[in-house]
């Protein structure tokens, strides 16, 4: 500001300062828009905005998705340990019953 005022027939210092200026304007209106949401999201989720920062708010977030991740991969891996196991069942039952089946067919 001091520099303008000392400047004022500048138009390199002048067009700076103007365009620094709208910027200014603008990220202090983004900056008001997103607090007020972050404020709307917790009161949303239960929390008070004053007494929780963003980053432990939203860390509350990533280990759910996370620990739903491992989860998720975990009973995969159940799922596939158990398929051969659940072949070989079927498997083994579909051969006793053709054998009743053929067993009884020769009575």
């Amino acid at each position: 500001l001091d520099e303008r005022n000392k400047q004022r027939d500048n138009f390199v210092i002048f067009s700076f300062y103007k365009r620094a200026q709208r910027k200014v304007k603008r990220l202090g209106e983004e900056t008001r828009q997103m607090l007020q949401c972050y404020e709307t999201v917790c009161k949303g989720f239960g929390e008070n905005p004053q007494r929780i920062e963003p980053q432990e708010f939203f860390k509350y977030f990533s280990d759910f998705f996370l620990q739903f991740d491992n989860i998720e991969k975990s009973l995969y891996q159940e799922k596939e340990k158990k398929k051969p196991a659940q072949l070989t069942r079927d498997v083994s039952r579909n051969l006793i019953e053709e054998a009743m089946v053929r067993h009884a067919s020769m009575y």
